[in-house]
């Protein structure tokens, strides 16, 4: 009977996801050795109401800011994942949340060994971009460190007629970017100035790019992205006039990252070129968008276009890679904050749901690369943020000024003083900068950690654990804004907006979700004594002011899944071999809207013999 259950909730659930994240969800890792780390974990359980069983402890750790991976593997992540499954809530668990005192960093050096990796594919990940990954991480292959990695995130680009790809040519392309990126790695060895305009000789590999690209352009020829990279090998073989050419087609494909384009190395032997100008000013004007958001779900794999994969139940080599969601609940050593600062401001995270917080989010704009590597979807994301009805603001800056409506910013700086800004980040926010150090939370390390933003009122800030070479895959676009303002979680509007996250460090309340849409749940048909016993005929009912229809039901006691049940469905709840006592009763409601936001209803209830 046991078996025939796990299969009818493993198909049920298959076809849902819910966004915004269940308490029922999520688990809690804390190191054992720590009381500070046991506290913080407390607080936030209690908060927001995870069950005690879903609280995970690990020992043994040699050190509380950085780790090897291998000790990663052996101390955290297997035996995490192990407790999980010996626990029952493997098919039920989307998020995977460290407390205090874990370290934060972990060195894949042992990983790499002797293999030689692109100059800024450097070998320390942070702890929660590697339990994302952890599929890869656990077994041993270094596809964590590509920057494509993650297909749950949702693509950004300019809208266009591109074809669908498939996961053959998916991949295909991204082994090619891959080579290019070690191509320009070495030239940079052998050439660190970097100061000649002239073109690179055609070397038989990138030749191979090249051939390999204008394979691939013959079933896409409408995407801007590859046309973009077939430009800057054309380039810098010194085929100037086709890549001249290639690039118009790319900018009517859509390609809009007019930064990138002036910056972009390969790029060099065509700038003095009138037609490169204007192709820079077209570039100005053509709007970006990005994949609608979508709820999150660890059971299932995920397609390199970015949709659940039809082979529910196949290994991750046919159904693709799986994933956690994961962040980092408080940093209290080093530059973090104290547990008191970081527990006071979960607390307050949790009171910002659905909250729908009336303040702005603001874009920062100025001539830092930092500002500049994400300036290209400033506008495209303001406008997306104003037709949900929030208000959005571009200006030019390091920080807000005088503001007390901040729900949201985009900064790109090295160091700030939030302070002396004079600006109110409101709660539930998600405030970060892209920065090389504001993930480092050793002491000293230099520039403004992200745990600033956290000290002042934001609910989750991200930053890399090491010199990130301020590439984009690396860091949130602005369109993370936009997954969150959807009513997602702020984990998933983290991975949503981030291909590369191996080295990013998140930290926060991942379950936060100031814009998750209503939706309220009733179970009926429970006596009001709350004495219960074999066999109940239960009525699950929802309302919503916002219209969501719902799509099924999860009952869970005491935090394990028991049963899913499609809505109108009758549900019969049976208690027989539950241990006689106080259980705690809860029941999820999964929409049918664009992310299938979730409602709760709980409720203790004593089992009878």
């Amino acid at each position: 009977m046991l078996r025939r259950l796990i299969a009818i909730v493993m198909l049920l659930v298959a076809q849902f996801a819910r966004a915004g994240g269940a308490p029922e969800q999520a688990v809690i890792v804390i190191n054992g050795a720590s009381e500070t780390s046991r506290l913080v974990a407390n607080e936030y359980r209690v908060a927001r109401q995870i069950p005690g069983r879903h609280v995970i402890e690990v020992t043994g750790l040699s050190n509380l800011e950085q780790i090897g991976v291998e000790e990663f593997r052996e101390r955290i992540l297997k035996p995490v994942l192990g407790e999980i499954e010996s626990r029952g809530l493997t098919p039920q668990i989307d998020y995977l949340l460290y407390s205090a005192d874990i370290p934060t960093a972990i060195d894949v050096t042992a990983d790499i060994g002797e293999r030689k990796l692109p100059r800024v594919i450097t070998p320390l990940a942070s702890i929660n971009g590697l339990t994302f990954l952890h599929q890869f991480v656990l077994e041993k292959d270094l596809t964590y460190l590509d920057l494509n990695v993650n297909f749950y995130a949702r693509r950004a680009g300019p809208k266009s007629r591109d074809t669908i790809w498939d996961e053959a040519d998916t991949r295909r392309y991204a082994d090619m970017l891959q080579k290019l990126q070690a191509i320009e790695s070495a030239r940079k060895d052998t050439k660190p100035d970097d100061s000649k305009d002239s073109a690179q000789p055609a070397t038989p590999e990138l030749k191979d790019v090249a051939s390999a690209l204008q394979d691939l352009r013959t079933r896409h020829p409408l995407s801007g992205d590859l046309l973009y990279n077939l430009t800057c090998v054309l380039a810098a073989q010194g085929e100037q006039e086709t890549a001249l050419k290639t690039l118009n087609e790319a900018v009517d494909a859509g390609w809009a990252n007019h930064r990138h384009a002036l910056r972009d190395n390969d790029l060099k032997p065509l700038r003095a070129n009138e037609e490169f100008q204007k192709l820079i000013e077209r570039m100005k004007t053509i709007p970006v968008e990005t994949q609608p958001s979508i709820g999150f779900r660890s059971n299932v794999g995920w397609t390199a276009t970015g949709a659940v994969s039809p082979k529910i139940g196949k290994p991750a080599a046919e159904a693709g890679p799986r994933y956690l969601l994961s962040t980092v609940l408080a940093v209290t050593q080093g530059r973090g904050l104290t547990a008191k600062e970081s527990i006071e401001g979960l607390q307050r995270s949790v009171q910002a749901d659905r909250t729908r917080p009336k303040g702005t989010i603001y874009f920062e704009q100025n001539g830092d690369i930092r500002s500049t590597t994400r300036e290209w979807a400033f506008r495209s994301a303001a406008a997306k943020l104003e037709s949900l009805g929030l208000k959005a603001v571009i200006e030019s800056g390091v920080l807000p000024q005088q503001r007390d409506d901040v729900a949201g910013g985009v900064i790109g700086i090295a160091d700030f003083d939030w302070p002396k800004s004079g600006s109110k980040i409101l709660p539930g926010a998600i405030v970060e900068h892209l920065t090389s150090f504001g993930g480092v939370m050793k002491a000293g390390a230099g520039q403004t950690p992200l745990t600033e933003f956290l000290r002042h009122g934001a609910a989750g800030s991200s930053g890399t654990v090491t010199e990130p070479f301020a590439i984009q895959a690396k860091f949130p676009s602005p369109f993370i804004h936009v997954h969150y303002a959807e009513g997602c979680s702020l984990a998933e509007a983290f991975y949503q907006s981030v291909t590369g996250p191996y080295q990013l460090l998140i930290v926060g309340d991942a379950l936060c979700q100031p814009w998750a849409k209503d939706l309220q749940v009733k179970l009926e048909g429970l006596p009001e004594s709350g004495e219960v016993s074999g066999k109940l005929q239960l009525t699950a009912t929802t309302t919503s002011k916002d219209g969501i229809e719902v799509a099924a039901f999860e009952l869970f006691i005491d935090g394990r899944r028991h049963q899913v049940c499609r809505a109108g469905d009758p549900i019969e709840l049976d208690l027989t071999g539950i241990a006689a006592g106080p259980h705690e009763l809860s029941c999820v409601a999964i929409g049918k809207d664009a992310v299938l936001t979730t409602g709760r209803w709980a409720r203790t209830v004593n089992v009878r013999d």
